[in-house]
């Protein structure tokens, strides 16, 4: 009942049908490997009745003991089920494939992608989460109309200080960027940034045009800058930094208010803008671009064993 499926069989069923969110194709599979040796993109068929479901996975090594453990998909990111013909599977139908690949091993953490119906399953091991999202169903105009006063007028302010935003389409993309969020880092109190050098690298060599390097300037300095992912429905604002000192010029308003635009005009339905949990200054911030609260749940699945060894692991560390 359940098929892996070869990465040069998914890439051409992703050329031909892309997944509505970037996390549940293929680039994402692979750069997270690149990144992370212990992951293995690890897509499945699984038969559900007369139809076959595609699931997005990727496989952790399972350490020592060798457990079967699976993630759909790592850090926050989403998966989705696609049928044969690439539509999206229906609430039971991903419910049913997730219900088999859950029996079929040891552990199984799925984040369903939110912005459509949430399969039809039922787990007791859940975590609530929640993302901002603006919806660009009705163009560019519509969206932007949703941006409170306040926000436009800290853009226009960015225009007439000279700020400008636009893709990196340079060698230095992914050094540019990369410096500011290590700046950002070291603001936060944090060693390093959030993710590794190699995560944005293996993004852009495996993204294509579906990944973009956004920065905002000011007299040709880099002040401000954002790494944005593609799905067929979904522009996700994956990662934002910006140069403390050029804060006054407010270069993340004007940076999100091209990203709109852009999105808008590439046809893209949802612009995504992430979490913001435990982040209330944050989450201001976007509800003053006119996003909109939605709400999942992060899912897991554990065999008895794997239950037991992880319970035995934290009581460990604790002690």
């Amino acid at each position: 009942m359940i098929a892996p499926i070869a990465i040069d069989e998914w890439q051409a069923f992703d050329a031909r049908c892309p997944a509505p969110t970037f996390f549940a194709r293929p680039a994402w599979a692979l750069a997270l490997a690149y990144a992370y040796p212990h992951l293995r993109p690890h897509p499945v068929w699984v038969r559900v009745a007369d139809t076959r479901v595609l699931v997005p996975l990727v496989q952790s090594s399972g350490g020592r003991l060798h457990w079967r453990e699976f993630f759909g998909m790592p850090m926050g990111a989403y998966t989705c089920g696609l049928l044969e013909d690439g539509t999206l599977a229906g609430p039971h139908e991903f419910g049913q494939a997730l219900s088999i690949i859950a029996r079929a091993c040891d552990a199984l953490t799925v984040v369903p992608w939110p912005l459509t119906s949430p399969p039809t399953i039922h787990t007791k091991q859940h975590v609530a989460h929640s993302t901002s999202v603006i919806d660009l169903s009705g163009g560019a105009d519509a969206a932007l109309r949703g941006v409170t006063g306040v926000s436009r007028r800290m853009a226009g302010q960015a225009a007439r200080k000279g700020v400008e935003c636009r893709p990196c389409r340079s060698g230095l993309a992914v050094a540019t960027y990369y410096g500011i969020l290590r700046e950002s880092a070291e603001r936060w109190g944090l060693a390093r940034p959030t993710f590794p050098r190699e995560l944005l690298e293996g993004l852009v060599a495996y993204g294509g045009s579906d990944v973009d390097i956004w920065l905002a300037e000011c007299n040709g300095h880099p002040i401000a800058g954002g790494v944005v992912i593609f799905g067929s429905s979904e522009l996700f604002f994956w990662s934002a930094a910006m140069r403390q000192e050029f804060a006054q010029l407010r270069p993340s308003n004007a940076l999100n208010l091209a990203l709109i635009e852009m999105a808008a005009q590439r046809g893209i339905r949802w612009y995504n803008l992430g979490s913001s949990e435990g982040l209330p200054g944050v989450e201001r911030f976007k509800r003053g671009l006119g996003a909109q609260t939605v709400r999942y749940n992060e899912l897991s699945f554990r065999s008895k064993a794997f239950g037991v060894f992880e319970r035995l692991k934290t009581s460990l560390v604790r002690t």
